[in-house]
């Protein structure tokens, strides 16, 4: 009887005290990494953003074969600079940057959504086949959804909003070219295929960004912030013919990046910045819909 006493007494020590950090969570400022994983410095750093950088270049490249194959050799040469790091998943941007960016160097482009999701299936299938890259894979993890975590989820979903309409507003953007690209089916089948590409391209975006790229950064630099910044900037290039684009598109999305990036950190899962992701391509898709200049 006093054994289990005490030992009902250490489970008690043991507990999370009230209001602590749901289990996975990461504070923001701090990398997710596995502790005491070593880090590889300004160099490791240097070479995972520039993997992370030139990623974004696909959409470009797809049409300029000289950008591609440059691309291609940065994300390379990253994967190289980066093959004998302690922490395996310092590899995991380049590698996906460069099964990505491989096929528009040798003038082989594929459309969205096989562009971004042909690549991420073959980068599965190596992490899962190689045992080195399966052992750093960051596990897929929920994370929190309780009332916290929501009211985060609600401020990031009106804030993205907010900050859409106003740029169609303020801007006049010409969404025509955008608008063609809408089938000519009822209004029944294409809000359900707004519904299916909203789902889908946010799974993808998430994968790409807040999985792979955020994880492959952490591996190579003790700042949580770092690693969240270089990600948003990734994020930001990859949108510049997107909705918003332009300059001003580049920095409204490197924004919601961050914001992402923070409530993946707070959530300590993928699951509420895939809910908010989803919100946001929602309203895009609403906007084209329903916006006349």
């Amino acid at each position: 009887m006093k054994a289990q006493l005490l030992e009902r007494l250490g489970q008690v020590g043991q507990m999370e005290p009230s209001g602590a950090a749901p289990a996975g969570a990461t504070p923001v400022g701090e990398a997710a990494g596995r502790v005491g994983a070593p880090r590889l410095g300004w160099p490791g750093l240097c070479a995972v953003s520039a993997a992370t950088l030139a990623y974004t270049a696909y959409p470009s490249a797809a049409a300029d074969r000289a950008l591609g194959l440059a691309c291609f050799g940065v994300a390379l040469a990253s994967l190289l600079a980066v093959a004998r790091a302690p922490d395996r998943a310092a590899l995991h941007a380049p590698l996906l940057a460069v099964l990505t960016l491989a096929p528009v160097a040798v003038g082989l482009a594929a459309p969205w959504p096989l562009s971004l999701a042909a690549p991420l299936v073959v980068f599965a299938l190596l992490a899962r086949a190689v045992p080195a890259l399966r052992s750093s894979m960051p596990p897929l993890r929920r994370g929190a959804f309780g009332p916290v975590v929501l009211g985060w989820i609600a401020a990031v979903v009106l804030v993205s909003a907010l900050a859409l309409v106003l740029w169609v507003r303020l801007m006049r953007p010409d969404l025509s070219q955008m608008r063609a690209m809408l089938p000519p089916v009822s209004l029944p089948l294409l809000l359900l295929g707004g519904l299916g590409f909203a789902l889908f391209n946010a799974l993808l975006e998430e994968a790409v960004f807040r999985l792979v790229f955020l994880g492959s950064l952490d591996a190579v630099t003790t700042s949580g912030w770092t690693a969240v910044l270089v990600q948003a900037a990734a994020f930001g290039l990859l949108h510049l013919s997107g909705f918003p684009s332009g300059a001003v598109g580049v920095g409204l999305a490197a924004i919601y990046a961050v914001m992402l990036g923070v409530l993946r950190r707070r959530a300590g899962g993928l699951l509420a910045p895939y809910v908010a992701h989803v919100a946001a391509d929602l309203t895009i898709f609403a906007l084209l819909l329903t916006w006349t200049r």
